[in-house]
């Protein structure tokens, strides 16, 4: 059902903190693996019994922390094309996600990103990169997508 974690990493300009916790490090897209590389082997996700356009292609994107223990935190649904399930679907493997950091990041650093996850991605690169497009984000000050029902 879902595509292989072939996904897309990027960061924004937005830094999470918890009460007892320093504020996410803000890393653009192309450095967030100086960091963390993700290590996506048992990463798993829920599928509703009953969800409308499950079968159609689309995307979610889903912002998250990873903390300092590798596992992701403060998870949200960005954006959902179409609306539907894939929301609820990329948010649950996000929870499963584990990272390992990057001798760089032996500190282990927390950082503030989002993936978008793809599904059912049509053979084509063009059309592939055209159903990607509905789910890129150029900010994530962006409100989420109250459709990601």
């Amino acid at each position: 059902m879902i595509e292989s974690l072939l996904v897309l990493v990027l960061a924004g300009h937005a830094g999470v903190a918890t009460a007892n916790a320093s504020p996410a490090h803000e890393v653009p897209p192309d450095r967030l693996a100086n960091y963390w590389t993700m290590d996506a082997r048992n990463s798993t996700g829920d599928v509703p019994n009953a969800a409308r356009d499950i079968h159609v292609p689309g995307c979610a994107t889903v912002s998250f922390v990873v903390e300092k223990n590798g596992m992701t935190s403060h998870i949200e649904v960005r954006r959902v094309v179409p609306p539907g399930a894939f929301g609820t679907i990329a948010a649950s493997v996000a929870r499963t996600l584990r990272f390992d950091p990057t001798p760089f990041n032996a500190g282990r650093q927390r950082v503030f990103s989002w993936l978008i996850f793809p599904f059912n991605l049509p053979n084509d690169p063009v059309a592939r990169t055209e159903v990607m497009q509905h789910c890129a984000m150029e900010s994530l000050h962006a409100d989420p997508d109250p459709s990601e029902g």
